[in-house]
């Protein structure tokens, strides 16, 4: 049975290799691995696996949080929220990269997805920070580190299938991500202030500017506030919630009269084009995720970490040397799929709080999406800007060293995880 885990591993590792999709290659393992076996009913039994992973209530969130976003990128309304962030914090050094880490962090507590936060707040930040003397690299760095607040920070989609995979509560998951977000985003706006000079034409913005706008970004300020308050309080499921926010993004949308038919259709294609690949992963992870079990890979695992005398500090180094590499060459979601049926029963060996090891893994994740060749934001953030790729990558270091350094601040001091969680009474 080893041998099987082993060779099915690697043809799993041949196939990433030869370009063949992350799905199909994690469903064509499974399947061969399962015929060695002897599996009778190889495709019977895919089938149903896949099924039995996807027939679930809180799934349905991923769409409708996607859809969320989408709508309020069509509206334009993002607009607004850089506007807004920029009259609070423009009068100090760096302001306008602050500015671009507060939007970037608002705009996540309603998307749920990173690159839908890098694109979204690119587009409106980008020309502006260009234009006040912010170099290429620096200001996409800035926007692709800002974005990945999106799977951390609530609702996240990344935290939302961890959850599922490791039956979670999904609310208490969400809550989780709230002090190491703001954490995260709090360190990135200092390091803006540090390096970045005082903006040319800054000035203090007066009361009646901040007020206007306020009043401008008012109807999108609020919906973060309703969907944390709706899940911290448990007067919503998170799947409620999600349905609750595209309900109140329509309606903003239609009052605002940004909302058109055309936009609306277009927001429905980019969320369905996104949750069909999500669900894509999640059914044939699942397959793999089954025939890993069955092999006893992740007991083995543990065992032999166990008995290797790495200790906490070893055993957490080499998990994030682990995502840290995987991340070169797998886009976020894949990533996990792969790792949580083998990572999380190591983590619960070594001590780790479930929730605390949700935030570890998606923390893992963020340093993904900012890391080359793969680092989807920093493609997005080039395209949609036109920056050259090498500049980015280089001043995008200094995030991932932040990003690392708050993995190892949560796997040592998991009550910065916890604590909020456990004011709650919220039940999945």
């Amino acid at each position: 049975m080893e041998l099987i885990a082993i060779g099915v591993i690697g043809f799993f590792v041949l196939s990433l290799i030869l370009s063949i999709p992350v799905f199909v290659a994690m469903g064509l393992s499974a399947v061969v691995g399962s015929y060695f076996l002897g599996d009778i009913n190889i495709f019977q039994d895919a089938a149903l696996n896949a099924y039995n992973s996807l027939n679930s209530f809180v799934l349905l969130a991923v769409p409708l949080y996607i859809l969320a976003g989408a709508l309020l990128e069509q509206t334009g309304l993002s607009n607004r929220l850089f506007t807004f962030a920029a009259s609070l914090v423009s009068s100090i050094r760096g302001g306008l990269g602050v500015a671009t880490v507060i939007a970037s962090a608002i705009f996540a507590a309603i998307s749920g997805s990173s690159v839908a936060t890098a694109a979204t707040i690119g587009l409106v930040a980008i020309p502006i920070l260009t234009a006040n003397g912010y170099p290429g690299g620096r200001s996409g760095a800035l926007v692709a580190a800002g974005g990945t607040l999106g799977i951390l920070i609530p609702p996240s989609i990344a935290l939302l299938l961890y959850g599922v995979l490791t039956d979670q509560s999904i609310g208490a998951l969400f809550v989780a991500g709230v002090v190491p977000g703001i954490a995260l985003a709090t360190v990135m706006a200092l390091y803006t202030i540090v390096v970045n000079p005082r903006d040319p034409g800054a000035k203090q913005a007066s009361v009646k500017e901040i007020l206007k706008a306020s009043v401008d970004a008012g109807a999108i300020l609020l919906l973060p506030i309703l969907i944390f308050y709706g899940i911290y309080s448990g007067l919503a499921t998170a799947t409620e919630v999600a349905a609750l926010a595209v309900l109140y993004t329509v309606i903003v949308g239609l009052l605002s009269r940004t909302l058109t038919l055309k936009k609306f259709y277009q927001a429905g294609l980019t969320a369905t084009h996104a949750s069909v690949m999500i669900f894509m992963l999640v059914a044939f992870g699942a397959l793999m995720t089954h025939f890993l079990t069955v092999t006893r890979v992740p007991q083995a695992l543990t065992e032999l970490i166990s008995g290797s005398g790495l200790g906490y500090f070893g055993t957490i180094s080499l998990m994030i040397a682990f995502y840290i590499v995987l991340g070169m060459f797998l886009e976020a979601l894949s990533m996990m799929l792969i790792t949580i049926p083998i990572l999380f029963p190591v983590a619960m060996a070594i001590g780790m709080d479930p929730l605390a090891f949700g935030i570890f893994v998606v923390l893992a994740i963020e340093i993904a999406q900012i890391t080359p060749p793969v680092g989807i934001n920093l493609f997005t953030v080039s395209q949609i800007a036109k920056i050259p790729f090498e500049d980015i990558i280089k001043s995008i270091v200094p995030y991932v060293v932040m990003a690392i350094l708050m993995i190892y601040a949560v796997a040592y001091w998991q009550e910065i995880a916890t604590w909020l969680p456990r004011t709650m009474e919220y039940k999945q």
